[in-house]
């Protein structure tokens, strides 16, 4: 069977065999709940797979759900905040209303599914497949299949899809391709609907870092130990940044350093974090960490960036404070000793930061982000992940896109 042929296979198996139907999706004046509902917390507890969303402002939950299983990668929210879509690893895509707190649509989009992305205007979700090799694209709406596409170079060569990321100012998914020397575009625009842009590049990249302006994207490749920096608008590579230790740049963040523009990405092998000026993409500082980890945050209004050591042996209950323009670690938080700390969020004002403890009996931890003293511990089943609706429906610097 080819590759269109098991895509096809999938979603008529999950037509067939639904695990619930969902429900209409119910006309709503206001959310079911007080409080407001862009300062929510959506809480992926991967310990026994379900969902929790916590009230920003008292830090209460207000629901839980199961999800399927296995959610990967950030759930994307539609540019009001009502909505927010998930992805499992096993290839479905499930949409939630944050107004009735109601699954309202659910397809599998493929077998082993990457991520998603949805359009600027809200109205499409890009699904990034591994197996079939394939792209993805559904209506927002009921998650209905509005295109295929299957995945190859320009010779021919299949390959699959490490990710697929939203680039609002362009109107466009951008795709990394695992297995081919390309960046796929694809406009989101109504007058140019689906138009797929091939940039030719020297080597693969799967994991992507965009400046502010989505202009220009720093890629890396897993088996490399260095960074591509690739104008968009031209469909050039501009410049190449060394950065061994795997650098985890879809965890990036960026901020301005003394009237320019700097981004930091952690490592996944190395105990640091790397800061380059983004203005000619020039290493400027690497700030020891206690040892590889996964994520860096921060907030537009916080001057701290909270990193976790959390692939350390024996430092993966510690989280760094790092001083955004002195670079360097100012304090060191330990959460829970002895169990994995990691994936810090800030609240919508950015006077709160929460940190997940990893464990099957785990918790989410608040902090003040000022004086890092803990203002609140909810007990959680391996919180693997929390998404501020938003932080992220504004693309706030502190968080990942």
């Amino acid at each position: 069977m080819n590759r269109r042929g098991l895509l096809r296979s999938a979603l008529a198996a999950a037509s067939a065999c639904p695990a619930s139907p969902p429900a209409p999706e119910p006309p709503a004046a206001h959310p079911v709940y007080a409080g407001d509902p862009l300062n929510l917390f959506v809480v992926v507890e991967g310990g026994d797979h379900h969902v929790s969303i916590v009230d920003g402002d008292t830090f209460t939950p207000i629901f839980r759900f199961p999800s399927r299983f296995a959610l990967h990668g950030g759930p994307k929210f539609t540019p009001d905040g009502r909505y927010v879509f998930f992805s499992s690893r096993d290839g479905w895509v499930t949409k939630f209303d944050l107004w009735t707190l109601k699954v309202t649509a659910e397809i599998r989009a493929g077998i082993n599914s990457r991520n998603i992305a949805l359009s600027k205007d809200g109205r499409h979700v890009a699904v990034a497949n591994y197996l079939p090799d394939s792209l993805v694209i559904l209506s927002a709406g009921d998650l209905s299949v509005e295109r295929i596409f299957d995945v190859a170079d320009a010779s021919g060569k299949a390959s699959r899809v490490s990710a697929v990321y939203q680039a609002p100012p362009r109107d466009s998914f951008i795709a990394a391709l695992k297995d081919a020397p390309e960046i796929w575009e694809i406009s989101t625009a109504p007058g140019d609907l689906f138009r797929l842009r091939r940039v030719a590049l020297s080597t693969p990249l799967d994991d992507f870092f965009f400046d502010p302006a989505y202009r220009d994207v720093l890629g890396a490749h897993r088996d490399g130990d260095k960074a591509l920096v690739v104008d968009l608008d031209s469909g050039r590579e501009i410049a190449t940044v060394p950065l061994p230790g795997l650098p985890h740049l879809g965890s990036g963040i960026s901020w301005l350093r003394d009237g320019r523009r700097v981004m930091a990405t952690p490592h996944l092998k190395d105990g640091r974090i790397s800061v380059i000026d983004t203005t000619d993409w020039k290493v400027i500082a690497e700030i020891p960490t206690a040892g590889p980890g996964y994520f860096l945050r921060s907030h537009q209004d916080s001057p701290f960036a909270w990193a976790d050591s959390s692939l350390s042996p024996q430092h993966r209950d510690e989280i760094q404070i790092i001083d955004k323009q002195a670079l360097k670690v100012v304090r060191i938080l330990k959460p829970a000793p002895g169990k994995t700390t990691a994936h810090v969020e800030f609240d919508r004002s950015g006077k709160h930061a929460l940190v997940s403890v990893m464990d099957k009996d785990g918790a989410l931890i608040v902090y003040d982000a000022d004086t890092f003293q803990e203002i609140k511990r909810l007990p959680m089943s391996k919180p693997i992940g929390k998404y501020n609706v938003y932080n992220k429906i504004t693309f706030s610097e502190g968080t990942s896109h």
